[in-house]
This record gives C-alpha cells, structure tokens and sequence, in this order.
C-alpha cells in the first residue's frame, strides 16, 4: 500500500488525497465521515481534501443528503491525467523554447598541407565584410597578396603585421619586422600566421621548413581576442622601435635581464 501512495505522489496526488481515492474505489458512495473512518484521513481534513480530489476531477460529488462521494473510474482518471501532463509538457516547451538562449558551441577545425591553409586564408581575407587583421611572413606574402588586394577593392578595412624587409602597399595598413624578423623566428622556432575576419573567425597557422603545415581555424571568442592582442601588441612595439630607434630598443632589452629573456628566449 505505501508504494501505490507514493506512486500517486509522483503524479501529483498527496497521501491523503490517495488514502480517499483508494477508499472511494474499493467502496463506492461515501459520505465524509465514513470515508474519513475507512481511509484513516482525520474528520477534521476529509473534507478539505475530498474537496481538492473534485478539483482535479478524480473525486465526484452527488447530491445527496448528507452529500456522498463516488470516484471517476480508474481508466477515466488515468486518461484525464495523461492528457493533463501532455498538455502542460507541450506548454511548457513551447513557452521555454521561445525563452532559451541557444548555446553557441565554437569548433576549433583542423588543418593540414600548405594549399589547404592558405587557400582557408584567401577565403578569410576575400569574404571578409569589414576589417581583417593579418600577421604573415615573407614566404607566405605572394600568396596571400591577391585575396589582400582584392579585400581592400572592396572597401575591406586591413590591418598587417609583416615579417618582411620588402615594403608593399598590397597588405593595407602594415608595418614590418625587418632586421628583428630572425629573433622572433628563432625564439618561435616556426612562422606563426595569423588572419582574423570581422572580429568573427582567426585561422593560426604554424608554417616551419621541412614539415607538414599545421593551423587551427575557429569562431570562439577568446581565441579571437587572444590573436588579435598578440598583433596589436607587435604592432605598437614596432611603432616604438620605429619612433626610438632599433638600436635603442635592443640596448634596452638587454640592459635588464627580464626583457633580455623575454625577447630571446627560444622555444624549447
């Protein structure tokens, strides 16, 4: 008996409400007092609960005096109840969909083979609708001068840093590593290459002499805003390099032993 009471709590019944039903089901035609004396639900809440089971139309009241209770069959009962939960499950999805906040799920897609990765590149620059930011080497720039060009014809917005000692107007506003490109290639061990699309999209590539290409390309936010601080951040230090003199910025380095590390530092 006390597994069919919680059976009914699970479907929104509370014991004594099932205490009355079972009692009406077993003996028909009660009135409160001898339901309240069969089912062992105190005289002083039969009635209110009699009254919440004609709420949920599990419990009908006849007309009799005193008044006498009969239970809407048991197949009837069921069938109200499972409909009542489709309707209210329905309901509820309906109304929480429009409510839902999709997740957005950024894949990080991977990448092999020059052609592949350059051509992903071009894509970037060429379907890009604002403002790119590019951070390439000199052996990468004939291949990715024309999607450059072709951004820019269409009022694209470019922003490069450049490992090159070779000046161009193909890249938009660019500035250049020249005589310093060596360090961050040794310290890097690779030439690290980056484009970001509309703040939308970076593709990172890793391009190093007698190995296959590897890049990762992705629209998650903090991989974007990660690339794009990185070449904002070598873009002001070339922009003081420039302003200060290459030869002063490299003394400077060295005289502390921190920056000295920093800069020098090779990968291991």
């Amino acid at each position: 008996m006390e597994l069919l009471l919680d059976k009914f709590e699970e479907i929104g019944f509370s014991k004594n409400e099932a205490k009355v039903y079972v009692t009406l089901l077993k003996e028909p035609l009660q009135n409160g007092y001898e339901i309240s004396k069969k089912s062992g639900v105190p005289r002083s809440m039969v009635y209110a609960v009699i009254a919440k089971l004609v709420s949920k139309q599990a419990v009908i009241e006849l007309r009799t005096e005193p008044p006498t209770y009969r239970p809407v069959p048991i197949k009837e009962l069921m069938a109200n109840l499972k409909k009542q939960h489709v309707e209210t499950i329905d309901y509820l999805e309906q109304e929480l969909q429009a409510m839902e906040k999709p997740v957005e799920v950024h894949v990080i897609r991977h990448m092999e083979e020059r052609a592949k990765i350059l051509s992903a590149m071009q894509s970037l620059l060429t379907q890009a609708k604002e403002e790119v930011w590019l951070s390439a080497w000199e052996e990468e720039l004939d291949e990715l001068k024309g999607a450059a060009e072709a951004a820019q014809a269409q009022g694209i917005r470019l922003f490069s840093l450049l490992f090159a000692d070779q000046k161009t107007a193909s890249f938009g506003n660019a500035f250049y590593h020249e005589e310093t490109s060596a360090i961050e290639k040794r310290r890097m061990g690779q030439r690290l290459t980056i484009v970001i699309q509309d703040d939308q999209q970076v593709l990172i590539a890793s391009f190093l002499d007698g190995r296959v290409p590897q890049a990762i390309q992705t629209t998650d936010p903090m991989l974007i805003l990660l690339a794009k601080e990185y070449i904002r951040h070598d873009m002001t230090l070339k922009a003081v390099s420039a302003k200060w003199g290459v030869g002063n910025l490299a003394d400077f380095c060295q005289s502390d032993e921190r920056l000295a590390y920093i800069v020098h530092s090779a990968r291991k």
